[in-house]
């Protein structure tokens, strides 16, 4: 019984050695190019943020064929609030923490795209 629970064991633990000889290696940026990124994406995040008008309009009657006049100003209201929001936390706050953390900016948790054109 022992023998059987320890080749189990053994075969759990060896099932993920492939992994560790894997071909490619994760990219690193550098601190300064990680940096640089992040404001990019603010700044270009909060310009065509405008473009949350429109693409709210497609997605609103498109979701809500008959009741989308109702639900497109607090839509149009809310991405971009969301975006605003995201760009600003991009420019001037993430630079300061975004070496070796997760530098995703808020957009996505609100299920929104980095980019307004990203939209479907």
């Amino acid at each position: 019984m022992e023998k059987k629970i320890a080749w189990m064991l053994a075969g759990v633990l060896l099932l993920g050695t492939s992994s560790l000889f894997a071909m490619e290696t994760g990219k690193k940026e550098s601190a300064l190019k990680q940096i640089v990124s992040i404001e990019k994406r603010g700044w270009v995040s909060f310009l065509t943020s405008p473009g949350e008008v429109v693409y709210a309009f497609k997605e609103e009657r498109k979701d809500h064929p008959r009741a989308w006049p109702l639900t497109y100003i607090p839509r149009v209201f809310t991405d971009t609030a969301v975006r605003w929001g995201s760009s600003v936390n991009d420019v001037f706050v993430l630079p300061w923490y975004a070496v070796g953390s997760d530098a995703a900016p808020l957009t996505r948790q609100f299920d929104l795209p980095d980019y307004v054109w990203q939209k479907e």
